[in-house]
Order: C-alpha cells, then sequence, then structure tokens
C-alpha cells in the first residue's frame, strides 16, 4: 500500500458565503481515493469536524497518479444547507441511506402526479 501524502495548495476564507475554500493535492491516489477518505484527511488537517467538511470536487488526470480535490468548511451546518446543492449533502451518506431518501422522493413525486390527474 502506498503512502498518501496530502499538500495543501490553497486555502482561502470567504466571508460572504462564511467558508474555508481548500484545495488539496493527493499525491498517488488516483483510483484509490474514495470521498470519505478525503473528507477524514482534510478534516483531521483542519482540524474541523468531519461533517463539516464537503467535497466539492475530487480529480485526477490522464497520465498522472495525484488527485486534485475541492473541499468547503463550514462553522455552521446551517449556513452549508443552504448553500451546497442536495447532491453534495448526499454523497457522504451511506448506500442505504441514500436509497431511502431517493424512494421517498419518487413515492412523493408520483403522488403529485396522481393528484394532478
Amino acid at each position: 500500500m502506498s503512502l498518501m501524502m496530502v499538500v495543501c495548495m490553497r486555502q482561502v476564507y470567504n466571508p460572504l458565503m462564511k467558508r474555508i475554500e481548500i484545495e488539496y493535492l493527493f499525491n498517488n491516489m488516483n483510483g484509490k481515493l474514495s470521498r470519505k477518505q478525503a473528507v477524514e484527511q482534510v478534516s483531521k488537517e483542519l482540524g474541523k469536524p468531519a461533517d463539516r467538511v464537503f467535497p466539492i470536487k475530487l480529480e485526477g488526470k490522464f497520465g498522472s497518479t495525484d488527485v486534485n480535490g475541492l473541499f468547503y468548511a463550514y462553522d455552521d451546518l446551517s449556513v452549508s444547507k443552504l448553500q451546497l446543492k442536495k447532491y453534495h449533502l448526499l454523497r457522504l451518506l451511506p448506500k442505504e441511506e441514500r436509497k431511502k431518501i431517493q424512494e421517498e422522493k419518487r413515492k412523493k413525486k408520483s403522488e403529485k402526479k396522481v393528484e394532478h390527474k
């Protein structure tokens, strides 16, 4: 197993959005890094709880084993729920919970269609 090396490329506090925007470089982790692992590593580096760090983008490049990641770290969870899209919040949930939420959404949509007819 290769050693994961994490390098902070840029860290900026955005006062308008009330969040820290961080870019990280994960060396030799292309194809091996999950979103959950990345969030845990970034939260450990920042000293913030993992539930307040959200992965926005993780991308590898052709011909390289490095992964570039963009993360948002919030001080307040209510602000994050207002600003982020729903799918960003769902990404970190376990598969079972995601499926339950998706099924509930489908049921609501089908009920609305029946009511309109």
